[in-house]
């Protein structure tokens, strides 16, 4: 009886043992990776015109993302999509996105608006709340645009329902190349909140399948009549 009760106290020490060399372990690769990095895109996913890269920054756990391709559109039908913030177009970016409403409605003078959309997420996390700053800029007529949409979690008070965001960083530049193609480049730096081996994995791929939808997502025929010239006039597709 008593050899019993010693193997099993030697077996339960052996158990401890391993269990603290495995967090040991896992710790020291949770900071190799942390601190890893030099902040150089890493092409990861090459199909069909579509070009996605990877980025680590030393320090940050989570990836940023970039991503080009060129779209048969024009600039008007672009920038149209980018800056409509109707739930019809959410959704059909992001199929699990359920809400948007207009927290700040768009100003022609400052060109941005700030918008809150909410997504559901799988089971057992609760859905998301993107309230983002979303910004247009255009030197000049001709040249690139870009749509800058950052996170302004203190614009609208918070819902009991959702995990809102605190960090997005996601700019979409729109260089017309001719009347007919637009060469289109998101840099994205967003944490939405999820353990960052599973955002890091899946990151990539979402924003392929993203891009790979651009050529319908621009092709609306909502935007048949937008020009930038109405959305400078201040008539752009948000919602109310």
């Amino acid at each position: 009886m008593q050899k019993r009760r010693n193997l099993a106290r030697r077996i339960g020490k052996g158990l401890l043992i391993l269990v603290g060399v495995l967090f040991v372990g896992a710790a020291c690769a949770h900071l190799a990776w942390k601190y890893s990095g030099d902040d150089t895109p890493k092409l990861v996913i090459d199909k069909q015109g579509i070009q996605v890269y990877t980025i680590k920054t030393p320090g940050q756990s989570l990836l940023k993302i970039k991503a080009v391709r060129v779209v048969k559109s024009t600039l008007d039908r672009a920038a149209a999509a980018h800056l409509d913030g109707s739930l019809e177009n959410c959704h059909d970016w992001i199929p699990d996105c359920y809400e948007s409403l207009a927290v700040k409605h768009w100003d022609p003078q400052a060109r941005n608006y700030v918008q809150l959309w909410k997504e559901k997420f799988p089971e057992p996390f609760s859905p998301r709340e993107f309230l983002l700053n979303t910004q247009f800029t255009q030197a000049a007529p001709g040249q690139p645009i870009t749509v800058e949409f950052t996170a302004a979690p203190d614009a609208a008070p918070k819902s009991d329902c959702c995990y809102r965001l605190t960090h997005m960083h996601a700019v979409w530049t729109l260089d017309p190349i001719d009347q007919d193609d637009v060469r289109v480049t998101l840099m994205q730096d967003i944490d939405v909140g999820l353990p960052y081996f599973l955002f890091n994995d899946e990151a990539p791929r979402a924003v392929y399948g993203a891009f790979e939808d651009l050529p319908r997502l621009y092709a609306k025929t909502k935007y048949d009549t937008v020009s930038l010239q109405t959305i400078y006039g201040g008539q752009p597709i948000v919602a109310e």
